[in-house]
């Protein structure tokens, strides 16, 4: 895949999770890249966590639409598409589930040398068909002066 103009990034994702009444917040940050492709804005970015875990990222973003992809320590693939239900999977050292989202919004905004970009996802994420809560997830993309 050819990477003509990419631009490096650091990425901060910030989920918030809402399930029976409750809320739980992760954050997430990263390294890596941005660059278009064929109409598809690509973010590939290495994950960085203070538990040691490798985990490179790939997110796909086209209009109303995003794909997430991760390998490593973790592995998950699944498609964002505004008003579908869409497959997808999850694996960690502690198991491998089918998921499923049903998703509600999807905006990007992309970064500029001054302006931070932003992806926003909200959607119904479930695990083995069993609901896991509402997901509102926020990634800010900056663009590093090289």
């Amino acid at each position: 895949m050819s990477m003509e103009g990419k631009r490096s990034i650091k990425i901060r994702m910030e989920t918030n999770i809402r399930h029976n009444n409750e809320k739980e917040t992760h954050f997430l940050k990263g390294k890596g890249n941005v660059y278009e492709k064929n109409g598809y804005t690509y973010l590939l970015f290495k994950e960085i966590h203070n538990d040691k875990m490798n985990v490179q990222t790939t997110i796909k973003i086209g209009h109303n639409e995003a794909t997430i992809i991760r390998h490593g320590d973790l592995a998950m693939r699944q498609n964002y598409t505004v008003g579908e239900n869409t497959e997808g999977t999850y694996r960690s050292p502690y198991g491998f589930w089918k998921t499923n989202a049903k998703t509600h919004a999807c905006t990007y905004k992309e970064p500029t040398n001054k302006n931070k970009g932003l992806l926003l996802l909200k959607y119904d994420y479930f695990l083995q068909d069993e609901p896991s809560g509402t997901f509102d997830v926020r990634i800010t993309i900056e663009e590093e002066n090289e």
